[in-house]
């Protein structure tokens, strides 16, 4: 799906730019103002795309919902941590946190098995 291969192009590419905020490499290629702005356009989009090809039937909703979510928090984090806002350091606590309760969760739904297909185990 071209939606998948668009969002993964736009979080590597956001995910470089992180690395550029964060780290300081790079800095001589690219300025600071600019990466940000990058950062915050390529992200947003990479999870735009993320949550609109997103196939909810193979995971559990209760996991979906807690990821999503927990995602989307860290993302507000990060972009405040950028912009130097107040309360970035309790927003990415938190979105860490729902995030982590995720993968607490069972993800994977359980098939139910035809009564045909119980004969093809045998």
């Amino acid at each position: 799906m071209i939606y998948k291969k668009i969002s993964g192009f736009a979080f590597a590419f956001a995910f470089l730019m992180a690395i550029v905020l964060f780290t300081g490499y790079g800095r001589e290629f690219i300025p600071i103002y600019i990466a940000k702005i990058l950062f915050l356009i390529f992200g947003a989009i990479a999870f735009i795309l993320n949550l609109v090809s997103f196939k909810s039937g193979k995971h559990e909703k209760t996991f979906n919902l807690f990821y999503w979510i927990g995602s989307i928090v860290l993302f507000i984090g990060l972009s405040f941590k950028i912009l130097h806002w107040p309360f970035s350091i309790l927003i990415l606590l938190i979105g860490g946190r729902i995030l982590g309760i995720s993968f607490l969760l069972p993800n994977k739904t359980k098939k139910v098995k035809k009564d045909s297909e119980l004969l093809d185990d045998f």
